[in-house]
């Protein structure tokens, strides 16, 4: 077994096809940041099988989530000939509060998105979009169409000229680096239709491009000097936002973009809501997206220093695992407290 080092990725497992290609796109992913990988699968202590029927406890269903860890532990050691540690965790609780909390000590959460369905859009909504909504390090959402052969140098990082546009461009460009890709650097907005009327819509358009040059440049420019080898292109376009990321999509190997407000947890983790951008993207995207949270005020003045992905422990009550773990290695009993 090959050594790893730093802070972990987090991997929803459930058994899904969606779970299975997001532990392929973690492995792949652990390789380049030769860390090693936390593989959680989260319980509820009862389910209701029915409205006459009694609630079942908990104990069958971790001896299921045993064995749907054991497979993908399985699954790794062949993916990454052993090469990439491993820990399992049993964890009781709700999938979201349990990936967060674990994401405070992780350097990314990898999940499977579903299709869109009407079911499927449920899902997606109380996991995958809460996981994004809370966690406090990126998080990313790999689609259907994503396969392991896919590679075609090529990462795609959306801006809106906030503060937060910053740091999605340092990410980005890590990444990019990483990956010896070329990046693109979008920036798309129009005016609501409702006001188009009342204006001249080509003259709030000239404007807007004028304007904007004047800011997204400036900071593609401080962001590319940490990574002079890195090709970069930027794009401005007078266009629906969400129609526009989707479409810089088709063929790229990831897409990062950014997340405002900060994730919270426990009693705060109600308020903590995804926009309506962000929502769309990662839910019909053709290529992973890995969305950034912003940075703590304190952190705001520093850069991640591993390829994007380090992000400070905040504590967490799920314990951290040791990156030097032997494959399989459960903690006690195989739960979190």
């Amino acid at each position: 077994m090959g050594t790893t080092s730093g802070r972990p990725i987090v991997v929803g497992i459930d058994g899904s096809p969606e779970a299975s290609r997001a532990l392929a796109y973690a492995v792949r992913q652990a390789e380049r940041d030769s860390c090693s990988l936390w593989l959680i699968n989260a319980i509820h202590e009862i389910v209701p099988v029915g409205p006459m029927l009694p609630l079942i406890s908990a104990d069958p269903l971790v001896d299921v989530g045993h064995q749907l860890l054991a497979e993908a532990r399985d699954v790794v050691e062949e993916l990454a000939d052993g090469k990439v540690g491993v820990r399992l965790q049993a964890a009781l609780g709700p999938a979201v509060e349990v990936l967060a909390a674990a994401g405070e000590q992780a350097r990314l959460i990898v999940l499977g998105h579903r299709s869109a369905s009407l079911i499927e859009r449920m899902f997606t909504g109380s996991t995958t979009f809460g996981v994004v909504a809370r966690a406090t390090c990126p998080v990313v959402s790999v689609p259907r169409d994503w396969t392991q052969e896919a590679d075609a140098h090529r990462v795609v990082a959306p801006v809106d000229g906030s503060r937060s546009s910053a740091d999605v461009l340092a990410h980005g460009f890590a990444v990019a680096a990483q990956r010896s890709a070329r990046l693109d650097i979008v920036h798309c907005w129009r005016l609501d239709p409702f006001y188009s009327y009342l204006v001249d819509e080509w003259s709030v358009q000239e404007e807007w491009g004028i304007q904007t040059h004047g800011i997204i440049d400036d900071l593609v420019a401080a962001a590319a000097q940490a990574h002079p080898g890195v090709a970069y292109e930027l794009h401005l376009e007078y266009a629906n936002v969400a129609d526009t990321l989707v479409r810089y999509s088709h063929g790229a190997d990831l897409m990062v973009m950014g997340r405002h407000g900060h994730g919270a947890l426990g009693s705060r983790m109600i308020a903590a809501v995804l926009g309506s951008v962000t929502r769309a993207v990662v839910q019909h995207a053709h290529c992973p997206v890995e969305v950034v949270p912003p940075r703590p005020p304190m952190e705001a003045s520093r850069r991640p220093a591993e390829a994007g992905h380090a992000r400070p422990a905040v504590g967490s009550p799920l314990s951290p695992p040791d990156a030097a773990a032997p494959v399989g290695g459960l903690p006690p009993g195989g739960t979190s407290p």
